[in-house]
Order: structure tokens, then C-alpha cells, then sequence
């Protein structure tokens, strides 16, 4: 009898031991879990804080910028071609304003919905070194005869294409551009934009930190992109990411300039999501002005301050400088 006493005591003992293990594990889980979740809701708040120039919080890897083989620009004559919406719409003045300010030639057509495009070749050289277009969906949706010819001429003469892409209260939240593998959104607010310091673009631009602010208007498209032969220029935060279908969480970045490097066709275009209103915008459009050209369209780095002191000459007696004043060294 003795003996089964000590064998129930010891099945007691052996029951809370583990009993006890089995509790110490949970606790101890719970806590590691609990960690694991605090350090990762402060790691995606720090996120905010990085240099955009790292790219470590971005759902965009840098990888080594491969472009499409670079041609001999000197095959096409230094002049613009930008196909604008209207003579009198207001993203096509921007445009031809700052072609302007900048002193870079240009030719303006009404981008055509069916119908000729205007010659692109004399006497064997091309008559345009880059191709604007105010609205990108005429670029996109041109009919296939036109589109071929367009196409074949960038391919040949090694002629790149900005284009714009603004929504409106009709277009789809969320769609597809027809041959092009990346989502866009449209109609957003966006916020807390940086550069993507490893763009090839940036000239005039420089890359800098997160800049916490909203952006101007609420009819930004974005787009996202995993494909190696899309890169993107300037990230932004969408400002309501659970109006998204599907939503998505509060931390991840989109691109709202995107660069085509040109690895499929060989031509390489540079996808602006939203007008000229915002300042990074318009530095990147005179960047990539100067990058798809091949640096014959381009601005000088060289800064010059004008410093007028005539007032210290001509003011008031007791204020305007004299002879003694001068000469002191």
C-alpha cells in the first residue's frame, strides 16, 4: 500500500512540474511575442525618422540601375515635342513655361485621339530629341498604327517620353496601365514625400530626408511596382490608406513619379503621377528633361548672387556710405 502512495505522490509531483514548465513557457512566449510586436510598431514609427536615401523602410530594394543602351542624340535635332491636351489647359502652359524659362526649343500638338501624327524625320535625321505628353492615356490608348511608328522612332533615335497622369472624379480608384506591369491608385492625398536617392535622374535634385508634410491636392495618383525594370523617383505616404481596395497599412510608401528604364522596348519614359503644382515635381521634370536627352537639354549647376548695395549710396545722409567708409579696412 506504502508503495502506491509513494508511486501517486510522485505522478502529483511530476503533474505540476509539468504544469508549472507549461506555464512558465507561456509566460515567457507572451512576452517574447509582446516584444517582438512593441519593436516592430516602433521600428515601422522610426521608419518615418531614416534617411530616404537608404531605402530601408521602402517596400523598394535599390538595385544596380541597369538602363537601355544610350544612342547618339546628335541623330536628332535639340527640339521638343510635347502634345498638349488644349492650347489653353493649365498643366500644357506649365509645361511650355518652364520649356521656356529654360530656353530649350520646343513644338507644340494637340495630342491627336485618332488620326496623323506630325512628321518625326527629315532627311534621315529625327526632328525631336524627347516627346511630352500632358496626358499620358493619349500616349497609352493611341491606336496601333500610330503607336508603332511613334514607338519605333524613340526606339531608333533613342528619343525618351515624359508623360502625365492626373485623375479625375471619373477614373477607377485603382486600375492597370495597358502594357505596363505596376498598379496605380488615383484620386489620394498624399503625404511625407522623399527622394529615391539612387535614381539616375537627379541632377538639380538632391536627395534628402523625409520631408513630413501633405502635399498639395487630392487627386495624386501613386503607383506601385515591384518589376526590376521600373524604378521610382519620389516616394510618398497615402494620406488615407484604408480608403484603398484592398486597404493597406499606414506605413507603406508608393512612388509618385516613376522612371521606365527602357529594359523591355528600349525606351525609356518617365511617369509623372500628378500635375507640376508641387516644387520636387517641377525639379525632377527639368532632371529628366535633361537625363532623356542626354544632357544636351540641361541647365547649368553654377549659381550666381546678385548683391544690390546702391541703396547705401543714394539713402538717407548719416546712412550712405562716404570716402572714410570706403577706405576702411
Amino acid at each position: 500500500m506504502s508503495f502506491i502512495m509513494k508511486l501517486h505522490r510522485h505522478f502529483q509531483r511530476t503533474v505540476i512540474l509539468l504544469a508549472t514548465f507549461c506555464m512558465v513557457s507561456i509566460i515567457i512566449s507572451a512576452y517574447y511575442l509582446y516584444s517582438g510586436y512593441k519593436q516592430d510598431t516602433e521600428l515601422s514609427e522610426m521608419a518615418s525618422q531614416v534617411d530616404c536615401g537608404a531605402l530601408q523602410h521602402l517596400p523598394y530594394r535599390p538595385v544596380e540601375v541597369k538602363v537601355a543602351k544610350p544612342f547618339d542624340s546628335l541623330r536628332t535635332d535639340p527640339i521638343v515635342l510635347v502634345f498638349v491636351e488644349s492650347q489653353y489647359s493649365p498643366l500644357g502652359q506649365d509645361i511650355i513655361m518652364i520649356l521656356e524659362s529654360s530656353r530649350f526649343q520646343y513644338h507644340i500638338e494637340i495630342a491627336p485621339g485618332k488620326g496623323d501624327l506630325p512628321a518625326l524625320i527629315d532627311k534621315a535625321k529625327g526632328k525631336y530629341i524627347l516627346i511630352i505628353y500632358e496626358n499620358i492615356l493619349k500616349y497609352i490608348n493611341m491606336d496601333s498604327w500610330n503607336r508603332g511608328l511613334l514607338d519605333k522612332y524613340c526606339m531608333e533615335y533613342g528619343v525618351g517620353v515624359i508623360g502625365f497622369h492626373k485623375t479625375s472624379e471619373k477614373s477607377p480608384p485603382n486600375f492597370q496601365l495597358k502594357g505596363f506591369p505596376f498598379s496605380i491608385y488615383g484620386n489620394l492625398a498624399v503625404k511625407d514625400c522623399c527622394i529615391n536617392s539612387h535614381s539616375p535622374l537627379l541632377r538639380v535634385t538632391k536627395s534628402s530626408k523625409l520631408e513630413k508634410a501633405h502635399l498639395p491636392g487630392t487627386d495624386w495618383t501613386v503607383f506601385q511596382t515591384n518589376h526590376s525594370a521600373y524604378q521610382p523617383v519620389i516616394f510618398a505616404k497615402v494620406k488615407t490608406p484604408e480608403n484603398l481596395s484592398p486597404p493597406i497599412s499606414k506605413g507603406v510608401f508608393f512612388a509618385t513619379i516613376i522612371h521606365d528604364l527602357g529594359l523591355q522596348d528600349g525606351i525609356q519614359r518617365v511617369l509623372f503621377g500628378n500635375n507640376l503644382n508641387f516644387w520636387l515635381h517641377k525639379l525632377i521634370f527639368i532632371d529628366a528633361i535633361s537625363f532623356l536627352s542626354g544632357q544636351r537639354l540641361t541647365l547649368s549647376l553654377d549659381r550666381y548672387i546678385l548683391v544690390d548695395i546702391d541703396d547705401i549710396f543714394v539713402g538717407k545722409e548719416g546712412t550712405r556710405m562716404n570716402t572714410n567708409d570706403v577706405k576702411v579696412k
